[in-house]
């Protein structure tokens, strides 16, 4: 897979990403039912997490979780299997891109 759609399917995976940390901030946190953020076009499929589930999850810039099923292996490998998601972290220029574009680094 080339550079180019690589990004393009981190880039569909940030947008949930980026809406699902504005659910977390602007949110009373319980138990939640978020995006799942994989890199299909048009998937709203949700994925209940508690608390700290998504923390451990964002904890690491280029990891996701996802429905299992909607990994890719092109962009992603699975690092943690849950009963209801998985745990993906981004590989080659899709996780570049996902580590330049954590909206939670401090770094510019």
């Amino acid at each position: 897979m080339d550079a180019t759609r690589e990004v393009r399917l981190a880039k569909n995976e940030g947008f949930f990403r980026a809406a699902n940390e504005v659910t977390e901030r602007e949110a009373d946190w319980r138990d939640r039912d978020l995006i799942c953020e994989c890199s299909r076009a048009g998937c709203v499929e949700r994925v209940a997490l508690t608390h700290a589930e998504y923390e451990h999850v964002r904890a690491e810039g280029m990891r996701f979780f996802v429905v299992p099923g909607h990994e890719n292996p092109a962009v992603e490998i699975v690092v943690e299997t849950h009963a209801t998601y998985l745990v993906v972290a981004k590989t080659g220029a899709a996780g570049s891109y996902a580590a330049r574009n954590d909206p939670r680094d401090p770094a510019p």
